[in-house]
């Protein structure tokens, strides 16, 4: 869509607008949009987007940015965890969303750092996402977020309800998983895959939601005037989402080693049945093999040699302790 062109893509500013957005922030030049990154005003806050893969954005950042190294840090970090932090200046808050771009990992759970304060809201990412997407398309229609809480809010809503679909598929996987192997026990092979990946998609999603739910959880009572009433009780909402998909994802994910734990005991099961079936033949067979090996030995003295009757007579031998040996092992209860 030709709307949602980024102003800088080389350079990594996705867009800059004054909240509750305006279209024409969107479709400016690169150099002017660079050159116009200020602070905003507490009626019309300033949010600036960006990806902090490119060299320029992150040179903005350091240099122009005017924050303080642990925020820089903070806001440039590859990898990070769910978090937030509150000083006199603003607010940081780091959250993950799920990865909806094309080609992506089921389990890749992707990271948005946000700087909050009265004048201006700072967010970078690497990948896309579909909230920002949201907020953005909002924006471009002048109906965002008013307030620097009533955004991270918004973020915080967004992130969480696109959560829970991504768990429900879990669990209908989960449950394919479950009536393959009620219907044929023997489909071991591609049921082991399905299970690992559930049990691995739902290990990395807890991984990060629960520093997620606590962290929307701290954001709703930190002390702070960034935060009305109302987006306390929107990020309060936030957190009980992201704690219900918490607890799903132990589900899932006990569901899924109960579910492992009986397919390794069917599979134990077949191969101690096989392993006895083979011991029985064996034993059956051992003293078939003794008197056979004893009369082919190389020597004179064979009873029954040159006698045309030998041959079946030796048989009818083998049959009959062949017989008597299958008798046993059925009173011994070994049949």
């Amino acid at each position: 869509m030709s709307e949602l062109i980024p102003i800088d893509a080389e350079g990594g500013l996705l867009f800059a607008t004054a909240l509750p957005g305006r279209a024409t922030d969107f479709d400016r030049d690169p150099e002017n949009a660079w050159a116009s990154l200020g602070a905003g005003t507490r009626e019309a806050p300033l949010w600036i987007h960006l990806n902090h893969q490119q060299d320029r954005a992150r040179a903005w950042v350091r240099e122009q940015s005017g924050l303080d190294e642990f925020v820089v840090e903070s806001l440039l970090a590859k990898e990070t965890r769910p978090r937030f932090a509150a000083n006199d200046k603003g607010l940081l808050a780091i959250f993950r969303g799920v990865n909806m771009n094309p080609g992506a990992e089921p389990d890749d759970l992707i990271a948005l750092q946000m700087w909050i304060e009265p004048t201006r809201i700072i967010t970078t990412r690497s990948f896309r996402f579909r909230t920002i997407t949201d907020l953005r398309l909002a924006s471009m229609e002048g109906r965002g977020p008013a307030t620097p809480g009533a955004f991270l809010a918004s973020i915080a809503r967004g992130l969480a309800g696109r959560l829970a679909p991504v768990v429900e598929n879990l669990d209908e996987m989960l449950d394919t998983v479950e009536e393959d192997l009620v219907d044929d026990a023997n489909a071991a092979k591609a049921e082991r895959s399905a299970l690992a990946t559930i049990r691995r998609q739902a290990i990395t999603y807890r991984r990060y939601m629960v520093p997620q739910r606590d962290a929307m959880a701290g954001l709703a009572v930190v002390e702070t005037d960034l935060l009305s009433v109302r987006d306390r009780a929107q990020l309060r909402l936030a957190s009980e989402q992201v704690a219900r998909v918490v607890e799903d994802l132990e589900e899932l994910r006990d569901r899924a080693a109960v579910t492992t734990d009986e397919l390794r005991a069917h599979r134990e099961a077949q191969l101690s049945r096989t392993t006895y079936l083979l011991t029985i033949v064996a034993t059956v067979t051992l003293p078939l093999a003794l008197l056979t090996g004893l009369l082919g030995i190389n020597v004179g003295g064979i009873p029954g040699e040159g006698n045309h009757w030998a041959f079946a007579a030796v048989c009818g031998v083998m049959l009959i302790i062949a017989t008597v040996e299958v008798w046993v092992f059925r009173k011994l209860r070994w049949l």
